[in-house]
């Protein structure tokens, strides 16, 4: 067996797994930002201060092993939130422009 070779082809490899790394670390950066922002399309009509999600509902809950947000299990803990503390919806208004969960479904057809 030739073993010459072995430290290059090795070292190609180490090469490709780095780069490899490195570009699935963009695209989780990438999904969350995206995540975050559809999030935030979402929350943004419906509760007064968004953020007021992330204080009362443990988000981290609502997320696949994958980066994806598990949509029906947002809209579910909106849904108790409002519930449980009417005061921190959204005043309505007659914005023409798509709300909430609306506003996520022009956006995507998973929604």
């Amino acid at each position: 067996m030739d073993t010459r070779n072995h430290s290059k082809i090795e070292a190609g490899l180490r090469r490709r797994a780095r780069a490899a790394e490195t570009q699935l670390t963009r695209l989780q950066s990438a999904i969350a930002e995206q995540n975050r922002m559809l999030l935030g399309i979402v929350l943004r009509d419906v509760l007064a201060d968004p953020a007021d999600f992330a204080r009362f509902v443990d988000v981290d809950r609502l997320y696949e092993a994958d980066g994806a947000l598990i949509w029906g299990d947002v809209y579910a803990q909106l849904e108790q939130l409002l519930e449980a503390r009417p005061y921190l919806a959204a005043p309505q208004g007659d914005d023409p422009r798509p709300r909430g969960r609306r506003a996520l479904s022009w956006f995507s057809t998973g929604a």
